[in-house]
């Protein structure tokens, strides 16, 4: 089959690299100006401090021997507590909700009570323990305000050990499809 490389390549496998590496880039860029629409949206919109929004929020999903890293982007903590966990997606917010829920599932000792996904313009919040939808627009993020009176009533529920595996799973196969916004 004769094909035409892009200029300034000498075969296919660096034209794709360089493809891919750019498709990377772009995608980055958009999760970027997502996460920071959204941080901002929470300080300007929902009335959280800045020391309230945790970014860039690390865990680790074991499976097995291999250990490796996964991330919420944002987290919105009231009391030292973590009570909102935020994923940004540049795209189809529907398809990301299982991800949101599973790494708010893992995130911290106890479930975080409401996982968010989020393209910056809309949102879909879910009640993280039974997996509902509660509320789809950006007005449906918790404001501080809410969360300040409903904290007494909100309950911070350890994941069953029989489903922390499950949700592991389901954190490493988005990740591996680049739903995180890594490769």
């Amino acid at each position: 089959m004769d094909y035409k490389l892009p200029e300034g390549f000498d075969n296919k496998e660096d034209a794709i690299d360089a493809l891919l590496k750019k498709e990377f880039e772009t995608v980055e860029s958009m999760l970027s100006a997502v996460r920071h629409r959204i941080e901002r949206f929470l300080l300007e919109a929902k009335g959280y401090s800045r020391d309230e929004i945790e970014t860039a929020c690390e865990f680790d999903v074991t499976i097995g021997c291999e250990a490796v890293k996964s991330t919420v982007d944002l987290a919105v903590c009231i009391n030292g507590k973590r009570i909102v966990s935020i994923k940004c997606a540049p795209d189809s917010l529907v398809s990301r909700e299982r991800h949101a829920l599973a790494c708010a599932r893992l995130l911290d000792s106890y479930q975080v009570p409401f996982a968010v996904v989020t393209d910056g313009l809309d949102a879909i919040v879910l009640d993280t323990v039974s997996g509902d939808v509660i509320g789809e627009s950006m007005n449906a993020i918790p404001s501080k305000k809410h969360l300040a009176s409903a904290i007494a009533q909100i309950e911070f529920i350890k994941l069953d050990s029989k489903r922390i595996e499950k949700e592991k799973r389901i954190v490493r196969a988005f990740d591996a499809i680049g739903c995180s916004g890594e490769l």
